[in-house]
């Protein structure tokens, strides 16, 4: 995961920040998941929001990840992306998309 993590995976990001929770690096692991939900993982800000509750992650800390994450998912959206999804699921979800 490290050699992903070093080129820009957010998921292998992810999972790093996994493996240092599960041997107890609590702190390490919060600053894997911080890296990866500022670049738009749900998964790594649902552990940040759980590390703010728990008290691993400071509030500025909690808020800075918060609006990277919705400026990161923001930047994906599209008109036309937008419009292709509805008009699949309105299609039934068949045929390409």
């Amino acid at each position: 995961y490290e050699l992903g993590a070093m080129r820009g995976d957010e998921s292998a990001r992810h999972n790093l920040g996994t493996v240092e929770h599960s041997e107890g690096n609590t702190n390490r692991a919060m600053r894997h998941w911080m890296i990866s939900a500022r670049v738009g993982m749900d998964d790594s800000l649902k552990m940040i929001r759980q590390g703010f509750l728990n008290g691993y992650v400071k509030k500025d800390e909690y808020e800075k990840t918060l609006r990277a994450h919705k400026e990161s998912i923001d930047e994906l959206k599209s008109d036309q992306r937008d419009n292709a999804s509805l008009q699949y699921r309105l299609s039934g979800g068949v045929g390409r998309m």
